[in-house]
């Protein structure tokens, strides 16, 4: 084995592209540590900022014969990483965001059995029959016909206002009504 911590990152490359492991090992220790701190100040995790590294000598040594890097090897080094950075970051995010999205779906998706869910209707049917007849008629023409505040004004012979006032009694109503059943 000889030493070859004397040679410039042209002739270690050179040597690399031919397959030299010595070479290899040179630019690995010569520029490790570089490599680490850059990955390290981005993602402040010593485990992800190693892999980090690791993960671009091993694309390095896969890739040596084709590259064309010249004399730019540290920068171009320092490129790499900061991308694979980016990318980690990138992967972590997107799984951490649909980790949290599952976790927010399980958590308010209702799992009521039949029964639970025949007595929330029960409960609803009652709460709107306790509506005023004027005030149930313009809230199931509003949310359950979906029809607009003019045409519920026209449908009633009354006037806009009227109707904004009989869904506003009618939904104070149903709070009130179901304020103890949905808490």
């Amino acid at each position: 084995m000889q030493n070859l911590t004397s040679y410039n990152d042209e002739q270690l490359f050179l040597l690399l592209q031919g397959g030299n492991e010595e070479a290899f090992n040179t630019l690995f220790e010569r520029y490790r540590k570089r490599l680490f701190l850059e990955a390290f100040t981005r993602l402040q995790n010593e485990e992800e900022a190693n892999d980090i590294v690791q993960e671009v000598f091993m694309w390095l040594w896969k890739k040596r014969s084709t590259l064309d890097i010249g004399n730019c090897l540290k920068p171009y080094l320092v490129r790499v990483v900061r991308n694979k950075v980016v990318d980690h970051i990138r992967k972590t995010t997107t799984a951490r965001n649909h980790q949290q999205q599952y976790h927010w779906i399980a958590d308010t998706h209702t799992t009521k059995i039949p029964m639970e869910n025949k007595e929330l209707g029960q409960q609803l049917s009652d709460a709107i029959n306790s509506i005023t007849p004027a005030s149930r008629l313009a809230f199931e023409q509003l949310y359950l016909q979906d029809k607009s505040l003019r045409e519920i004004a026209v449908d009633m012979d009354i006037n806009v206002q009227s109707v904004k006032n009989h869904i506003h009694r009618a939904l104070k109503m149903l709070r009130k009504n179901l304020k103890h059943s949905l808490s």
